[in-house]
């Protein structure tokens, strides 16, 4: 079963409309450890990349679906066309499909808050590779991944499904561990005379998004001699790595056990 939680926020300021946070195709221990145990208990909670604040909540949704979110959009797309109707399909699409099990997640959960004992989360054999344009980097990393045993998402491999980027992004971060291949493919600097090799945008984004979704404890940063490291880096792990990222493997290994995988 794949589960999905859908959050209605309250409008911040007058005649704003109300905001949505979505996660899809989690575990059922995910749901109840990471959103609805601590959206009972009054704290803040994580949801589809939004730290949120429970006085701010106006309404949960939550709903079991057979089929993951990737798996439904095909068949939700042409249930659309044979209705008459062409749309983008779209997380919010997908928490109405399958069965609602809001009351009954809340029931469930009222119990445990009372308890204040948490049901443990299973850890995820799923690692997210964020890349930018060196595809020599990212093929290493991937047979890596394989060689300890463990399944490499890499996000230009897996459909669209009709989503937006972000969407596709969101779908697929329901992973363990994350790595970072931070590479030399861009230039960028104070201005035009102080240039200097950066990483994509786009990976320094899902850099800060999977960390404050994992915790610092579990993404790795693997980077190239010469590209320009962001600042305020404190706590976060750095692993300088070659023209072969398996010349790190050892390293790599170390930091993937110490968060908790027993690779031998």
């Amino acid at each position: 079963m794949f589960y999905h939680a859908r959050v209605k926020l309250k409008p911040e300021r007058a005649k704003e409309s109300a905001k949505y946070a979505y996660e899809t195709d989690i575990t059922r221990e995910d749901l109840l450890a990471k959103i609805a145990v601590p959206f009972i208990q009054g704290k803040q909670f994580f949801c589809g990349g939004t730290v949120i604040q429970p006085s701010r909540v106006e309404e949960v949704k939550f709903n079991q679906t057979a089929q993951s979110s990737k798996d439904l959009v095909p068949f939700m797309v042409a249930r659309a066309r044979a209705s008459g109707f062409i749309s983008v399909i779209s997380s919010h699409d997908v928490i109405h499909e399958g069965k609602d099990i809001t009351r009954e997640v809340l029931n469930e959960v009222k119990g445990i808050a009372e308890t204040d004992v948490l049901p443990e989360p299973r850890r995820s054999d799923r690692v997210f590779i964020v890349h930018g344009h060196d595809n020599q980097a990212v093929d290493q990393t991937e047979l890596l991944i394989r060689r300890f045993g463990l399944t490499p998402i890499i996000l230009k491999e897996a459909p669209s499904s009709g989503r937006t980027v972000i969407e596709k992004f969101e779908a697929h971060v329901d992973v363990g561990f994350a790595i970072v291949l931070l590479t030399p493919d861009d230039v960028g600097g104070i201005n035009a005379e102080n240039l200097a090799p950066r990483a994509r945008q786009n990976v320094i984004w899902e850099w800060g998004y999977l960390v404050a979704r994992l915790s610092r404890s579990k993404v790795i940063c693997l980077y190239k001699q010469g590209v320009e490291m962001p600042s305020d880096l404190h706590g976060l792990v750095t692993i300088h790595v070659d023209d072969d990222v398996r010349n790190k493997a050892e390293e790599i290994r170390r930091e993937l056990n110490e968060a908790g995988y027993g690779i031998p």
